[in-house]
């Protein structure tokens, strides 16, 4: 089951009903969502330019803006500061500590690969 991100203008025209064989869509705003090919292939849009998207613009719009996005962003603040507070953090950078700097870097790319897969990269 193949996955893309799709835009459009326009209203979206879709299917009455979901078939549970396709994976469910991921609406995000801005006229963009992430749709099962399958489920996709039932879909249109009034202006007729439903799309898949592989902007980066598109993208980087929903990494950064969709309520999906937010909710991995502040996980992610989260999981640091459950290791690390503010001033941790802020010493690491003045004093160009690597252990801790690595760590935070672990952490943050969990959380990076799960906004990068809001748009299947």
């Amino acid at each position: 089951m193949a996955q893309k991100l799709y835009k459009w203008t326009g209203d979206l025209i879709q299917p009455d009903g979901y078939d549970s064989t396709f994976a469910p869509p991921q609406w995000y705003g801005n006229k963009l969502g992430y749709l099962d090919t399958g489920f996709a292939a039932l879909c249109s849009s009034s202006n007729d330019d439903f799309a898949a998207t592989t902007e980066a613009d598109d993208k980087a719009w929903v990494k950064s803006n969709s309520k999906q996005a937010k909710i991995i962003r502040k996980e992610c603040q989260i999981a640091i500061r459950k290791q690390f507070n503010i001033e941790d953090e802020l010493q690491a950078l003045r004093t160009d500590d690597s252990t801790v700097k690595t760590a935070i870097a672990n952490i943050v790319a969990v959380y990076t690969a799960q906004l990068s897969a809001l748009v299947g990269d």
